[in-house]
């Protein structure tokens, strides 16, 4: 160091070891309470802190603490949705988009833990993490009918692996579903149901997509809530709620959404978020479902991607900037929270170093030897 002092030299080189040799146990708790993009340049620290920052327990263990940190202690609903344009003058220029599904061609399929599953202009199916800016290309499905499709994307907690789930109209009243996971990145056939799809994209909740959808075999074509459990890959229907207000409420309404309110499964008119809105008791156990009567809004911190023709990773920012809000109004909106996880499940895929590259042009220039500069 120019300037410094040999024995300042000295001290600061003793306090970079030290840092870098900090107690097992003591570094990952100093570490997990800086946000994704500290932790990025932390990684250029020392090859020590680049191995803990990248280890699978140590991505657990942050995305953990920031889930506590948003949900418990700061009460913090953050969301993702898809924004055309930037925040401009507090005008509304995003919105959810299960609502303007057929007036879009960029679709936000669904988020967790970090990660997005995107299908782009280009016809381009991605899943990315926005925090990172890492992006994994995905299989195109075959399938004939491109404009009649419902979506989904969760994780899998049995396999340790995250799926995107596809239905389309493969006949009047039916929907075939298959699913992808991205650690094969392989379409698979699930099968058919005699359900035809309400709603477009699937409300990820307790490892299950939920759709709302209309039973093509009852007389009248009843409404009902269709769950697909990610690690069974089976699906279920989930009953509506068996009171008078919400018959006079919400199913009285032509159009009604699924969101997520409090880690739990809700239904609510399409114009109405602030009244008749019901919340899924006891996911696991006996059902039961409860009219959700609080009159505070949630604080809302709400993440815009943004529209690509084509996502490209490591190159440019995926998002806008967070916009915060006291409202109800995105509960439909997917879950969303910043993490390390990578959407490589098999491992990152390794870069070109600049060493390789002056090999192989050292190589070109000995096999051409009419190159100019080249002597025979």
């Amino acid at each position: 160091m120019a300037g410094t002092p040999p024995s300042l030299s000295f001290r600061i080189a003793d306090s970079r070891v030290s840092m870098a040799k900090l107690h097992d146990d003591v570094l990952p708790n100093i570490l997990k309470r800086l946000n994704v993009r500290d932790l990025i340049r932390c990684k250029s620290v020392c090859k020590s802190w680049e191995n803990l920052i990248s280890d699978s327990g140590f991505i657990k263990f942050h995305m953990n603490y920031s889930y506590q940190i948003d949900y418990k202690n700061n009460d913090i609903d953050r969301r993702i949705v898809m924004s055309r344009v930037s925040y401009r003058n507090g005008s509304r220029v995003c919105d959810v988009d299960d609502r303007l599904f057929d007036d879009r061609d960029c679709h936000l399929l669904g988020s967790s833990n970090g990660l997005v599953c995107i299908s782009s202009f280009a016809s381009q199916l991605v899943v990315a993490n926005p925090s990172t800016r890492e992006v994994q290309t995905l299989q195109v499905p075959q399938i004939l009918d491109t404009k009649h499709l419902c979506w989904g994307f969760g994780y899998d907690s049995s396999t340790d692996d995250y799926k995107v789930v596809l239905g389309f109209r493969k006949r009047v009243g039916w929907t075939c579903f298959q699913v992808l996971s991205l650690k094969s990145n392989v379409w698979k056939l699930i099968g058919d149901v005699k359900y035809s799809f309400h709603s477009r994209i699937g409300i990820l909740c307790n490892g299950a997509l939920h759709w709302i959808m209309k039973d093509s075999s009852s007389p009248n074509k009843k409404r009902v809530i269709a769950s697909f459990q990610l690690s069974e890959e089976r699906f279920n229907k989930i009953s509506e709620p068996d009171d008078e207000r919400y018959e006079s409420g919400v199913a009285s309404c032509p159009n009604m959404n699924l969101g997520i309110i409090e880690d739990c499964l809700c239904i609510s008119p399409c114009d109405g978020f602030n009244d008749n809105l019901w919340m899924l008791k006891n996911y696991n156990g006996k059902l039961s479902w409860e009219m959700f009567e609080k009159e505070c809004d949630m604080n809302l911190a709400l993440q815009c991607l943004k529209e690509q023709e084509h996502y490209i990773p490591n190159k440019r920012t995926l998002c806008r900037e967070m916009l915060f809000y006291k409202t109800r109004e995105y509960i439909c909106a997917p879950i969303y929270m910043e993490s390390l996880v990578s959407p490589y499940v098999n491992g990152r895929p390794k870069r070109k170093t600049q060493e390789s590259n002056s090999k192989k042009s050292c190589k070109l220039i000995k096999r051409d030897p009419m190159l100019p500069g080249v002597s025979g």
